[in-house]
Parts: C-alpha cells; sequence; structure tokens
C-alpha cells in the first residue's frame, strides 16, 4: 500500500467533508466556503454543479480572477490601501450606443450645454438598461426652531448657490469633497465638477496633491514632482500621529539637493500653497512658465498649518515649484479668481471616517476652515463594510467614527453645509465561482443615514441609485466593474456622478425653484416633416445637379439684438455648399420694435409684395425677444396671431417655414438682481406650438445657449458672447449662436438624406415582387 497516496486522498476527503459541513451551517457569510449550499431549493443539483463540468449541468463556463480561495477575495484585498483598479486601456463603449432616445425632466438638464446634455442623456439610457435609480437627497435639518425645521442640511450651499445665478456674488463657491479610493483617482467627482462648472460657472481646478500621494492606480488631481520627495500618509500602517491635516498626505524634501513640481495653470490667476512651518524650514520658489514670481520662506520657529498664495500672470500654462532645504507641502489650489465653482477632490484609497480622524485636529481645522467650503461631501463606508463583513469591526465603532469625523467638520465650518454619501454596492465571489452581495453595505448605509440625520446633514443613498443590493453583479458583465467586484469603471463611475448631480439639481430645484418651469426643448424639432424641400435642394447643390438656387428669407426684429447673424448662417452654408457660388442666399427683412403681433397688423399685402419679389423657398420666423418683455402678454393672442401672419405668408409664397425661439433674457429688479424677463416662460411655452400648428420647424436659441440664466455665462465668456443689458448677444455671441443653429440644420438635413435613402433601398427590393394574396374569410377569422 502507498501509505502517501492513501493519506492524500484522506486529507482531501476530510477537506471536502469540512468545507461541505461548513457551508451548509448556520454560519455568517464570510466563515461559508461554498456559500451557494445554503440557498433555498433541493441539495443534489447545487451538489452536481460543484462536482460535475458546467457543460453537463448547462451552466456557462466562468473565467475567475486571480484571488485568494481561502477567503475568496482578490489577492490585493478592497479596503486596503493599495487595492486601487488600473488604468483602464481599452475605450469605453459608444455613449450612442446606450440610449439615444432617453429622456430627463428639463430642470435636470437646465444650465447644461449641448454635448453634456447628450452625455447626460446616454448615461440615462444607461441607467434604464442596468436598473440604477434617481434617488433623493435627503436634506436633513441644521437647525431646528418653535416650528420645525428652519433650515436644511443643504441650505447654505443652495444659498450661495442663488446668488452666483443672481449674480451677487463675487467669490467662488467651494465644494470640499472628502472620501476613499472611489473618487481617489477622480472618477464619479470629475462628473460631478464638470456639470456643476458648467451650470453655474467654473472658479477653477482647485486643490491638487504635489504629486500622485500612491504608485497604483489610475491618475490622480496632482502635479508632476521630481524624484525624491519623500510622501507620508495617514492611510499608511505607520500614520503620522496628530499631524496633516485632511488633505491627509504630505510631500517633504529632503533637505539636500532641491526638488521640484509642476502643475497645469491654464485658466488659473491664483495659486496657494498648503504648507507645514518648521524650524529649520527651506525655500519655495514659484515661477510661471519659467519665469520667477516669488520666493516663500517656510521657517517659524513654531510648527503649524500655513497658506501663501501668489497672483498669476495672464495666459500662464504652467506653475513650477523648487525647493530648497527642508520644505514640507500639502498642495496647490488653483483658481481662476472669478465667481464660480471650485470642487476638491480629496480621495484616500483605504480611507474610513476613523482614517480621517487620524489627522490632528487643529490642522484639519485650519486647513478647511481656510478653503471656506460651502458644501462638504462625506463619502465614506465601503471599507467600513468591508471590514464588518470580515468581522474585523463592530458597527458601534463605525458609527463612533462617523459621529466624530461630522462633529470635526460641523466645528470646522460651522457655516457650511455637509452632506453624508453611503457606500456603494459591492459583490465577493465564493470558492464555488459564485458571486454574491458582500455583506455589510447596506448595514453601514443606515449608520451612516442615522449619524447624517443627527449631525445636521443630509444623506444620499448611493446603494439604493447604484441599483440596491446585487447591482454590482449586475454592472460587471456590462464592464460598469472592476475585477475586483468594488470600484466601478470609468464608465460606471460616471454614471454615479450623473446620479449625483442629478439629485443635487433637483434638491436645488425644490428649495430654490428654477425661475421658468418651463419645456425649453434643445436641436431642430420637426424638421423631417417641414424642411423637406428645402433639404431636396440642398441635396441637388451637394449632387451638382442643375436646380434653383435657394432662397432663405428671415424676418423679424431689428438685428441689433443678435448682430450678424444672417451673415454668419449664410456663410456657413454656403462654406457647407461650395462656397460663394454654392445658389444659397439668405436675406433679413427685418425692422425695428417688430413683433408677431405687428408682423400680422400690418398693412395687407406689405410683406407678401416684398416677399413675391424674392421668391424664397424657406422663411424664417424669429420674433419673440421683444414679447418676453411684456407683462401684459397673452400667450393665446400670442399663439393665434402669429400662426395667422405664419400661415398668410407661407400662402403667399409657398415656402417652407422655420420658428427662432428667442434667446435666453434678463432683465434687472429694483434691488439690481439679475431675474428672467417677465414673460419670457410664457413665449417659450407657445412658440413649440406655433410652430407645429402652422407646419414649421421649430429651433429654440435659449436651449442651445444652455437653458436657464445663460445669458449671464456668456456675458461672463472672455471674450464677453452676451451684452451687458441681459438681452442682447456681442457679434462673437450671434457669431456663435448662428454655427450652433447651422450644425442642428445640417444634422437635420443629413438625417433627412438617410431616410430618404433607406426609402430608396426598400423600393429597389420590392420592386417586380407580386402583390400578397389577400386573405381569405378562413385566414381572416383565424380558422
Amino acid at each position: 500500500m502507498n501509505f502517501k497516496a492513501t493519506s492524500t486522498g484522506w486529507t482531501i476527503v476530510l477537506t471536502g467533508a469540512l468545507a461541505l459541513g461548513l457551508s451548509l451551517a448556520p454560519l455568517p457569510e464570510s466563515l461559508r466556503p461554498i456559500a451557494r449550499l445554503r440557498q433555498d431549493g433541493p441539495l443534489a443539483p447545487r451538489l452536481a454543479t460543484l462536482v460535475l463540468p458546467r457543460i453537463l449541468t448547462g451552466g456557462p463556463a466562468a473565467a475567475l480572477p486571480p484571488q485568494d480561495v481561502l477567503t475568496a477575495t482578490p489577492h490585493a484585498a478592497p479596503g486596503t490601501p493599495d487595492a486601487l483598479p488600473p488604468e483602464e486601456d481599452e475605450p469605453s463603449e459608444p455613449e450612442e450606443a446606450d440610449a439615444p432616445t432617453a429622456m430627463a425632466p428639463p430642470s435636470d438638464l437646465e444650465g447644461l450645454g449641448a454635448a453634456t446634455r447628450a452625455r447626460a442623456l446616454s448615461l440615462e439610457g444607461l441607467r434604464e438598461r442596468v436598473g440604477s435609480q434617481h434617488v433623493d437627497i435627503e436634506l436633513g435639518c441644521r437647525r431646528k426652531g418653535a416650528s420645525g425645521c428652519e433650515e436644511s442640511g443643504l441650505a447654505p450651499f443652495f444659498k450661495t448657490l442663488s446668488e452666483l445665478h443672481e449674480d451677487r456674488r463675487r467669490t467662488p463657491v467651494r465644494v470640499v469633497h472628502l472620501g476613499d479610493s472611489l473618487i481617489a483617482s477622480d472618477h464619479i467627482t470629475d462628473v460631478i465638477r464638470e456639470r456643476l462648472q458648467e451650470r453655474h460657472g467654473s472658479g477653477g481646478k482647485g486643490l491638487l496633491y504635489i504629486d500622485r500621494p500612491t504608485g497604483a492606480g489610475r491618475t490622480v488631481r496632482a502635479g508632476t514632482a521630481s524624484e525624491g520627495w519623500q510622501i507620508t500618509r495617514i492611510i499608511d500602517r505607520n500614520y503620522p500621529k496628530e499631524r496633516l491635516g485632511f488633505t491627509g498626505v504630505a510631500f517633504a524634501s529632503s533637505g539636500t539637493g532641491s526638488q521640484s513640481a509642476r502643475f497645469p495653470a491654464e485658466g488659473a490667476r491664483t495659486a496657494e500653497l498648503f504648507f507645514q512651518t518648521q524650524p529649520q524650514g527651506g525655500t519655495v520658489m514659484f515661477s510661471a512658465d519659467g519665469k520667477p514670481l516669488q520666493r516663500l520662506l517656510t521657517h517659524f520657529d513654531a510648527p503649524q498649518m500655513a497658506f501663501a498664495r501668489v497672483a498669476l500672470p495672464e495666459g500662464t500654462k504652467t506653475l513650477s515649484l523648487h525647493t530648497t532645504g527642508k520644505v514640507e507641502l500639502h498642495g496647490v489650489s488653483m483658481e481662476s479668481g472669478q465667481p464660480g465653482i471650485v470642487y476638491d477632490t480629496i480621495g484616500l484609497p483605504g480611507a474610513t471616517a476613523e482614517v480621517f480622524l487620524r489627522a490632528k485636529r487643529e490642522a484639519f481645522r485650519a486647513q478647511l476652515r481656510h478653503r471656506k467650503p460651502s458644501l462638504v461631501v462625506l463619502m465614506v463606508g465601503g471599507n467600513e463594510a468591508f471590514y464588518l463583513s470580515r468581522d474585523r469591526t463592530k458597527p458601534a465603532d463605525i458609527r463612533a467614527s462617523a459621529v466624530e469625523l461630522v462633529k470635526w467638520v460641523r466645528e470646522s465650518v460651522p457655516d457650511s453645509a455637509c452632506l453624508v454619501m453611503s457606500p456603494l454596492d459591492a459583490a465577493v465571489r465564493t470558492m464555488g465561482g459564485e458571486l454574491v452581495p458582500r455583506r455589510g453595505s447596506q448595514e453601514v448605509g443606515g449608520i451612516l443615514r442615522d449619524v447624517a440625520r443627527e449631525g445636521g446633514c443630509a444623506y444620499w443613498d448611493a446603494l439604493a441609485a447604484m441599483g440596491g443590493e446585487g447591482s454590482a453583479i449586475r454592472w460587471l458583465p456590462l464592464k460598469l466593474l472592476n475585477e475586483d467586484l468594488v470600484h466601478p469603471r470609468a464608465r460606471g463611475s460616471d454614471l454615479m456622478g450623473h446620479l449625483f448631480d442629478f439629485a443635487l439639481q433637483r434638491a436645488y430645484a425644490r428649495e430654490h425653484l428654477p425661475l421658468l418651469q418651463v419645456e425649453d426643448p434643445s436641436g431642430l424639432l420637426d424638421s423631417d416633416t417641414s424642411l423637406r424641400s428645402t433639404f431636396a435642394h440642398l441635396r441637388a447643390m451637394e449632387d451638382k445637379a442643375e436646380g434653383e438656387p435657394l432662397d432663405i428669407v428671415q424676418l423679424g426684429a431689428s438685428d441689433t439684438a443678435w448682430p450678424g447673424f444672417p451673415g454668419a448662417v449664410r456663410g456657413a452654408l454656403a462654406k457647407h455648399f461650395g462656397g460663394k457660388d454654392s445658389g444659397i442666399t439668405y436675406e433679413a427683412l427685418e425692422e425695428p420694435g417688430a413683433t408677431a403681433f405687428t408682423l400680422n397688423r400690418q398693412e395687407p399685402g406689405t410683406h407678401e409684395a416684398q416677399l413675391a419679389a424674392r421668391k424664397p423657398q424657406l422663411l424664417v420666423f424669429r420674433y419673440g425677444t421683444l414679447e418676453a418683455s411684456q407683462s401684459d402678454l397673452d400667450p393665446e393672442s400670442l399663439h393665434q396671431e402669429y400662426t395667422a401672419a405664419i400661415s398668410r405668408l407661407r400662402a403667399a409664397t409657398g415656402a417652407e417655414c422655420l420658428l427662432l425661439g428667442p434667446p435666453d433674457r434678463l432683465q434687472q429688479d429694483s434691488q439690481g438682481r439679475w431675474i428672467e424677463a417677465v414673460s419670457l416662460g410664457r413665449v417659450l411655452s407657445t412658440l413649440p406650438r406655433v410652430a407645429h400648428d402652422a407646419g414649421c420647424a421649430y429651433w429654440s436659441s435659449r436651449a442651445a445657449m444652455g437653458g436657464e440664466r445663460s445669458m449671464l455665462r456668456w456675458q461672463r465668456e472672455e471674450p464677453a458672447l452676451a451684452g451687458p443689458d441681459g438681452t442682447g448677444l456681442t457679434p462673437l455671441g450671434a457669431e456663435r449662436l448662428a454655427g450652433a443653429f447651422v450644425k442642428e440644420l445640417l444634422a437635420g438635413y443629413e438625417a433627412s438624406k438617410a431616410t430618404s435613402a433607406e426609402a430608396g433601398q426598400a423600393r429597389v427590393q420590392t420592386k417586380g415582387a407580386s402583390p400578397a394574396p389577400a386573405p381569405t374569410a378562413h385566414a381572416a377569422e383565424g380558422g
């Protein structure tokens, strides 16, 4: 007998029996090697799926990632500082593939440009496909009174947003977002920052690390540093006790030689250095594009958190720092100096609430107070859930740390809003290769919800928004989740940022209602049915076929509000269809003070005679701007008069028609605040109906500008796109609006070409085919 072979066999048998027994026992999930054996239903089929090949049991073969078989977790366990996902080399799927027909309420899209709206609708399609949800922010209550809640948890933040919208704020609105590895690479937060800055204006890049604080994982918001910096982090095993602030990372020079770091500075006019003073402190030289700006001395008797701000010359592309001697730096903030959003991302791999509490309380308070944030977001809980699922922490400890962290934030910046997020869903893979939800995420989310409510903070259930428990398993095959079963991939992170942005926008809309609750659709509407002849003319020109030129005539108020718009449209169309001799004319017949009412009440035959001489194929009507300022405007009268005028002129010319809606239009109230023109909402609600009833296409200029209060954003552009009166555009602004209009017109034209090609192909395929026989009486009755 081969004793060695026999003992090995018995070892295998006993090991298998032990695994089977533990899996069937009423133990925590983390202690059951084969979790699915505890599921409901007959035991035999589940044993068969483990013993027999998958091809015999009908299950698909699964490729397993490298992992620790005993614990069914990846080698780099989630929740450890080095468990960052790698860079994603392959390109993500085209956004249009998700669902180009997805819709969203206009208020959710307010303030977003055409490109960002398109991406948002693509993410809406993805959301519907994967079962993610729009989850409202629970506002909480930061101040209670005799009548109940007197101030919601987000009131300070929403107040500053209103100040931006009303042009009453001259300083940035800052957000500080503290979190773990989910945001360490600026995923999720990049979408939130982009959306907030597009809606409310940009105040700059915000806080950047001196260099990457971790050697693994995706890129982060940091400069590019020279070799030799000594990096100290509160996430390290031997972390520095009571030394660092909320930034959590220090970059120190050795004192021998010189260290350096470079930062992109496009659009920045100020740079502020966060550093530590020390008795033997050295110096830091600031340089803009290689030219010295200022030398900073960090030598002070008392070590403490300090800050130094320098002005950057206009047009600076790169800020450089060069050290001499011992220097400890914590980060650089790059800002534009303009009112707008600055969104700081502080993501530390492996972070928990307890990790942020490792900072020195005075340093934490000094740094956070210096930032003067209007909102602090706390995004921890994922690593707590990991430790809880492994029984390495207790719910009471998680709660105690979260309570203390909220307390630190509220005491440091008592006038700021705060918001707590739940952890996302995650999964684990068992020895049998089965994916199951990670235990602990929902429990930690419930703890954080209670902590937020008691601390006067708002709360957002990110797990529910993701799709609830088990959503990580659904995300994995769709390439929305990394193989570590914890970190979303880029597209999944974009979806989470999208969901939070919409939740924030909806909460703001409820507390500070948008000035206009009105449908204002973007894009060229009904062009497929209303502009067939126009598109046929363009097709003939493009095919170099002989035919009449395309004559377009625009009617409306005087061109002083849109200087150069007709010429810019004519030039863009001519360039696309063959230059000056393209055969396209675009002429404006506009009058000062003209409205849709004056158009219909002029002497009979006036416009008919003017248009008869020109024989236009397309009439473009541009009324509504002046009507938006008429306080007594009657929408029904506007609808009737405008529709009648268009019908009369179409009958006289046989031309097709297209209505241009007004641009955004503002006026100042008695306190000097910018408000929407008194009847702009009524005009925007009426014109699409006019276009539909008159058989015209419709295009909203205001939507193309960016929607609500876009006039203010156009005023702040450099160079300005809108005038200071809140009503008119600059020549450059009119040219940009004309470009947007031509782009939409050509998109409609290209769509018509595709439709015509499909119809022609269908005719070719059916040509010569025998007609289908009529159904017999039996067939018609279904017998």
